[in-house]
């Protein structure tokens, strides 16, 4: 007779940061709004000047959070998961 496989393990349950996503979510939002503001007023420069900071910011910013800090969490999650085993 056909035996029934076993159920897999259910995936481990991650933490969000919900928080920190809309606090994210609101400081691009604002920062684009004011380079948008700028551009009627005449400030071309200064708008194309704060876009490129914008730009390479972002860069920056996910160099640290997907570069770093991304690996540094994947590197414990696996150490946990051979403790485990």
């Amino acid at each position: 007779m056909l035996e029934r496989p076993p159920q897999p393990p259910d995936p481990p349950q991650r933490a969000s940061n919900s928080l920190l996503t809309v606090i994210m979510v609101l400081v691009i939002g604002t920062v684009c709004s004011g380079t948008l503001l700028m551009l009627p007023t005449g400030a071309i420069g200064s708008a194309l000047v704060f876009g490129g900071l914008l730009f390479f910011g972002m860069i920056g910013f996910h160099y640290v959070v997907w570069g770093r800090w991304m690996t540094r969490v994947l590197r414990e999650e696996a150490l946990q998961e051979e403790q485990d085993d």
